[in-house]
């Protein structure tokens, strides 16, 4: 569709590994704070985007995601009440989670 062989990831793909990679190290620096063993951390991340709007074929249809998910499959010496508290505590400290789900102003100048 784009002329493009799927050699690699395109930008907004790369916002999806930066938040997935933000939110799970995060889950193991927490862990370790809290002493918590992890024996394996396994994040998905998932994206809806209706590609019409990047592509100008409807101005109503926004450019970006419509919806994210990350699922996480922690295995840990810990509750699930535990495990929970983790990944929530990563996603209020990751930077990325605060970019997306936050305004954010940014500035685009031709010199």
């Amino acid at each position: 569709m784009f002329a493009a062989e799927d050699h690699g990831p395109t930008p907004v793909e790369y916002v999806l590994v930066g938040l997935a990679a933000c939110l799970t190290a995060g889950v193991a620096a927490v862990a370790q704070h809290r002493g918590i063993q992890l024996r394996s951390v396994k994040a998905t991340v998932e994206g809806d985007m209706d590609i019409q709007g990047i592509l100008g074929m409807d101005p109503e249809v926004r450019n970006g995601f419509d919806d994210i998910r990350v699922t996480f499959a922690i295995d840990a010496d810990a509750s699930r009440a535990d495990i929970e508290a983790l990944v929530a505590q990563s996603q209020k400290r990751s930077a990325v989670y605060d970019l997306l789900t936050n305004p954010t102003h940014v500035k685009v100048e031709v010199k």
